[in-house]
């Protein structure tokens, strides 16, 4: 299964270890599925989860944040952007989403945020967006 994983994911996991998000990152060393990520989302992920060590949203020091980088990098699969794409989402950063999810061939997009990604001109597009947990469960009930 491959799948793009919003930015307010990993944010959403440094903050807690009790959520969804933080169980879909202790996930990634299993590949129980793959993540694909552009240089320019992994960027955004980087300043974002570095903003949160700087305002003390996490309760993780700047070298445990820069560990779990490190993890998605490794894990992660880069995806070339050959086509750009902007369906005229809200928010820019979720244009950079979709357009990775697309190039990347992702089946599910994971997002807290689904209801930013309805939008007409996602339609043609056979991808699922889904909030953490309902992804996890995906994925328990694909091994089973």
């Amino acid at each position: 299964m491959r799948v793009v994983v919003d930015t307010n994911v990993w944010v959403a996991a440094v903050r807690s270890r009790r959520g969804a998000s933080f169980a879909l990152l202790s996930e990634i060393p299993h590949r129980r599925f793959r993540f694909g990520l552009s240089v320019a989302l992994f960027l955004e992920y980087q300043e974002q989860l570095l903003k949160a060590v700087k305002t003390q949203a996490t309760p993780l020091n700047i070298r445990q944040v820069e560990q779990i980088l490190a993890a998605l990098a490794h894990y992660g699969a880069e995806v070339p952007i050959y086509y750009r794409l902007r369906p005229n989402l809200g928010d820019e950063n979720d244009n950079m989403v979709f357009e990775c999810a697309a190039n990347f061939g992702a089946s599910v997009i994971v997002t807290h945020n689904v209801r930013h990604f309805i939008n007409p001109e996602l339609q043609g597009y056979a991808m699922d967006i889904m909030e953490p947990g309902a992804f996890l469960t995906r994925i328990k009930e694909t091994l089973a």
